[in-house]
């Protein structure tokens, strides 16, 4: 248990009324975090601007994603707008991953490889997940995209893969804890029998690519890591169609694909947050 006191004598300053906070969830057993999770100002000014370009390289696939176009092609414009904006790319050969950007079409979960021979047809739908470093600061990123028209299932399952990131969003609010954003999203998946995928989660970000804590989309309320102000972080919850178990594409030679289990269509939303004391402000979108 951390007393007052102590507090002084291993800091050399009095707690702020957020010091005490995180003290009293510790002094019950509760995951808190490190002073290292919780970013400085000028951390939280850079990775902002880490976000506005990545929002705005996302913008760019936007503009021009479109039917017949390879996701090697979508690769092309990730790598060509980041670096002409003074942003590296995150991806690009992070742990063996040979792509600057992730182009996962309908049963790939994610981290989907882009490719030549991947061509987007109509009723396709693709997640494109984007992770920006600028001047040292990482933000993280990913959209949905339905090429033309596509089937009335896969049009419900996009959207309410985008519901879900919106609910869990709404479920943090300061003092919070991890649980509580996974519980609120699995509620709203299993309205409509889709499953959560659970191998992956979402994570810490800003200062490295992937930081504490993970943010898993499943789970019981008041379990995980308690969420306080300063703390930056990726909600990115991936929906199946089907079951909810993934497994890794044995033909991918990089062994990073993940496809959903039953090879049914899966979705994914990702915003960046930033914990604030009135709640979350969203730096990418």
């Amino acid at each position: 248990m951390i007393k007052k006191r102590r507090w002084r004598l291993l800091t050399g300053v009095e707690p702020t009324e957020m010091d005490r906070k995180i003290m009293y969830w510790e002094n019950k057993g509760k995951e808190v975090p490190t002073r290292k999770l919780i970013k400085t100002p000028e951390q939280i000014a850079g990775i902002r601007k880490a976000g506005v370009l990545n929002t705005a390289v996302l913008d760019e696939v936007a503009d021009k994603i479109h039917e017949g176009m390879s996701t090697l092609e979508i690769d092309q414009i990730v790598y060509d707008f980041t670096t002409r904006h003074g942003g590296i790319p995150a991806p690009l050969n992070y742990e063996g991953f040979p792509k600057s950007v992730c182009t996962s079409i309908n049963e790939v979960v994610c981290h989907g490889i882009p490719k030549a021979t991947d061509i987007l047809e109509e009723g396709d739908i693709i997640n494109v997940d984007c992770t920006t470093i600028l001047d040292g600061y990482y933000a993280d990123a990913s959209r949905m995209f339905i090429i033309g028209k596509t089937t009335p299932e896969k049009e419900q399952l996009v959207r309410v893969a985008k519901e879900c990131l919106e609910i869990g969003a709404q479920a943090a609010v300061p003092y919070c804890f991890v649980g509580d954003i996974g519980n609120a999203i699995q509620k709203h998946a299993d309205k409509y029998h889709y499953g959560v995928v659970r191998d992956l989660c979402g994570h810490g970000v800003g200062n490295e690519f992937h930081e504490e804590p993970d943010v898993m989309h499943f789970g019981k309320k008041g379990t995980g890591m308690l969420l306080v102000p300063g703390m930056v972080f990726t909600i990115e919850p991936m929906i199946n169609m089907g079951s909810w178990k993934v497994f890794t594409d044995a033909d991918d030679p990089y062994g990073w694909e993940v496809i959903s289990y039953d090879e049914k269509p899966s979705a994914q939303w990702e915003h960046t947050f930033l914990m604030t004391e009135e709640g979350l402000e969203i730096l990418t979108r």
